[in-house]
């Protein structure tokens, strides 16, 4: 039985036909998903239930073991066996909504996602990541600057006051924030330098 999008956690390096190829005969093979040609991952076997628990009609098939707990998944105290695959199946009527949630989920336990339809292999996590790099600037720069400015200023005021403790931590929370812009600022400019000789264009300077 074949399925509109198959989502697994590795092997991540495989283009469109390889994809292909690889679910082709293992559907030849059966399809049995326990015997599916995937890395088992507990990423997996999270993504399954909270699909089914997001999305309760979809039809999907995977060798994730069912989890009866009803509590919130942040509650969760038994923690999910590893699964290989995930077998999703789209009516015309699913809505963007439940695109969507697929999606998010599959960024969030940063697994692979297979459209059989339009042959297209996603790592939406990479995707997401890609488009805040792209977009930080200007406006993600002119917030990540003035968190570090007030923080600046936090630590220099609770310093100068010098109540005991309580200038301490309100200094170690401003210098915090000072920490994470410029970790901010380095980060982008890594990706935007990638990104740059990605493209073989020379960075700045050269």
């Amino acid at each position: 039985m074949t399925f509109d999008l198959y989502v697994w956690k590795s092997p991540r390096d495989l283009d469109a036909d390889r994809a292909e190829d690889l679910i082709g005969r293992w559907n030849d093979a059966g399809g049995d998903p326990a015997r599916s040609p995937f890395e088992p991952s507990a990423d997996v076997g999270w993504f399954n239930r909270e699909l089914a628990k997001d999305e309760p009609g979809l039809e999907t098939s995977s060798d994730a073991e069912p989890n009866p707990d009803t509590a919130p998944i942040w509650l969760s105290a038994r923690s999910e066996r590893p699964a290989r695959v995930v077998g999703i199946r789209l009516a015309r009527a699913t809505s963007r909504d439940t695109l969507d949630t697929i999606f998010g989920l599959a960024a969030k336990y940063d697994l692979v996602v297979f459209d059989t339809r339009s042959r297209r292999v996603h790592l939406p996590l990479e995707a997401l990541a890609a488009h805040a790099g792209a977009t930080f600037w200007p406006a993600g720069a002119i917030q990540a600057a003035v968190a570090g400015g007030v923080g600046a200023l936090i630590a220099v005021v609770a310093w100068l006051l010098g109540i005991p403790l309580i200038s301490g931590l309100v200094a170690l929370i401003g210098g915090f924030l000072v920490v994470m812009a410029a970790f901010t600022f380095v980060r982008a400019g890594r990706r935007a330098l990638s990104s740059r000789r990605g493209r073989g264009e020379s960075p700045p300077g050269r």
